[in-house]
């Protein structure tokens, strides 16, 4: 299983988000296809079947099984910036 680590800054930006949308979880997956993945973050009542969820300051965030297992860690910050962003560290 994958570590998650999320930032403070982070946390405050998705609490937010999930409150505007008037939701409590959040998903990270892949989305698109073929030369245009990228992850996508969306708001959501329950996780998917093969989800992979992790708690962290009150936030539930719900990870797809195929992230979870290429990577060795997931790492969510943000940046006043750029905004939200993730990086997944591949297994070697």
């Amino acid at each position: 299983m994958s570590d998650l680590i999320i930032n403070d800054k982070a946390i405050k930006y998705i609490q937010q988000h999930l409150k505007n949308e008037s939701a409590k979880e959040m998903r990270i997956f892949i989305g698109g296809g073929g030369c245009c993945s990228r992850f996508e973050i969306t708001p959501v009542k329950k996780a998917l079947a093969d989800d992979v969820t992790y708690k962290r300051s009150d936030l539930t965030i719900h990870v797809d099984k195929t992230l979870i297992e290429s990577a060795s860690s997931i790492e969510i910050g943000f940046d006043e910036k750029r905004g939200l962003l993730i990086n997944l560290f591949k297994l070697s």
